[in-house]
């Protein structure tokens, strides 16, 4: 948001359609603002930010809004350093018009996207919403790149590319033999796929679809609206088939078997897992309780 000032620019065009603008930084001022803008029944709500911002913001209106015809529509502006769901939606380029184009044009001529959450049930974090989780070694890479950009403030490690940056810092450090990942050990329940009970190396939850992402490592099987891959340490023939995972072309040798689990299903149980992040959030679980995930509220987002 701070490109091209976009902050003014973005408050100013929502203000000219006749809309009230919030600015936030932190999950108390997001949730505030939220408390005062559904206060009266509203059409739309715009989400200038990250994943991290979108997440808070679905969390609040899944536990304050029951009413699906009283939840808002929403439109999601990339405006983070990590813009998946963006992506996904098709909202990740060219805000201001992208924005403009939204305000200017007839509902009715407008693309709605549908996607639903993510719910998380433990006692440590309640009930949150998101799209993406990941566990294990991707949640060990996330929380790496987090302390990575906090290390300065510089133009870098403001930028979109400032993630994949830190990725390839943990993943040269890790080929020098300068950095161990731990590979906790859980017990994964898919609900119609199968269960995993070992040292777990990839773990990775969506309710996105990932049609125009390169990187969707999701098998085609089953049945839901929730996907999961999780693979344990020492899978069968892991180092060549990591391509095959990237892309989701899980091969007929890819079983629960030897080692991999993954595909559609209706609900999750994790046990004896200590931390995630939920789309790049942060989150730290007491292994004691299980972690329990379904899928949530449906949230209609609107496209050009």
């Amino acid at each position: 948001m701070s490109l091209h000032d976009r902050a003014s620019g973005t408050a100013e065009l929502i203000t000219r359609h006749g809309g009230r603008v919030f600015r936030v930084g932190n999950l108390a001022e997001i949730e505030a603002a939220l408390e005062q803008a559904v206060d009266q029944p509203v059409d739309r709500l715009v989400i200038a930010g990250g994943d991290g911002t979108l997440q808070a913001v679905v969390s609040w209106l899944a536990r304050h809004i029951r009413d699906d015809r009283a939840m808002p529509q929403l439109v999601l502006l990339c405006a983070g350093r990590t813009n998946y769901v963006a992506e996904d939606i098709g909202t990740q380029r060219h805000l201001m018009k992208t924005l403009e184009t939204i305000l200017s044009t007839r509902p009715c001529q407008l693309h709605p996207i549908d996607r639903p959450t993510l719910r998380l049930v433990h006692p440590s974090i309640g009930e949150q919403h998101g799209f993406f989780m990941a566990g294990a070694m991707v949640d060990e890479v996330i929380r790496h790149v987090h302390r990575w950009q906090a290390e300065r403030d510089n133009w870098l490690r403001r930028r979109h590319a400032a993630s994949t940056v830190g990725v390839l810092s943990i993943g040269l450090r890790w080929a020098l033999r300068r950095h161990r990942f731990e590979l906790p050990r859980l017990r994964v329940e898919a609900e119609g796929l199968g269960s995993l009970d070992d040292n777990c190396r990839f773990l990775m939850l969506s309710s996105l679809n990932h049609d125009s992402s390169l990187v969707d490592p999701y098998a085609r099987r089953g049945e839901g609206p929730l996907r999961i891959t999780a693979i344990r340490s020492g899978a069968k023939r892991l180092p060549w088939r990591l391509p095959k995972v990237a892309r989701g072309r899980f091969s007929a040798g890819m079983t629960q078997r030897n080692g991999y689990l993954s595909g559609r299903c209706r609900n999750i149980v994790i046990n004896n897992i200590s931390s995630i992040t939920l789309d790049g959030q942060e989150f730290d679980l007491d292994r004691a309780h299980p972690l329990e995930i379904s899928s949530g509220p449906v949230f209609r987002f609107l496209r050009p």
